[in-house]
């Protein structure tokens, strides 16, 4: 794609990418299991494999718009949540950490392949991205303050 906007785009999700792994990577091993991070009892692990399940989404959706077939999601933000939280608590720390960092390499392969950026495409990656990571950034940072 040749959009002057994805270079600041994906500018934009690299920085903020490497304030959230830094920080990831500052917490200490025997804690990213402790299940405070949220009163809903989210443990860093579950905010890595939250994260990398919605970048996987959004290359989902990004392929779907690539190929003409995009409509918008069915399911809820609360039920997809949810469900990924569910299935986080079956998973161990370098599956949570794996699923982030690959899904993070397929979403920007995915927006990188469209050959326009709409304003879906945009919002999918913006949502899921960097947007996203700053949220949590902010909530791992309370956290590890308390």
């Amino acid at each position: 794609m040749s959009d002057p906007h994805l270079g600041s785009m994906l500018l934009e999700e690299d920085q903020a990418w490497r304030r959230l792994n830094i920080l990831l990577r500052s917490i200490p091993t025997d804690r990213l299991d402790e299940p405070t991070v949220t009163t809903d009892g989210w443990s860093p692990k579950d905010v890595m494999f939250h994260i990398g399940a919605w970048l996987a989404e959004a290359a989902r959706q990004l392929e779907r718009i690539r190929e003409g077939t995009y409509r918008p999601q069915e399911e809820t933000v609360d039920e997809l949540n949810s469900a990924w939280f569910a299935l986080s608590r079956t998973l161990d720390v370098p599956t949570a950490r794996a699923e982030l960092e690959s899904a993070r390499v397929i979403a920007r392969d995915a927006l990188g392949a469209l050959s326009t950026l709409t304003p879906d495409a945009r919002g999918w990656f913006e949502e899921s991205a960097w947007l996203h990571y700053s949220k949590h950034v902010i909530d791992l940072e309370r956290w590890l303050g308390a």
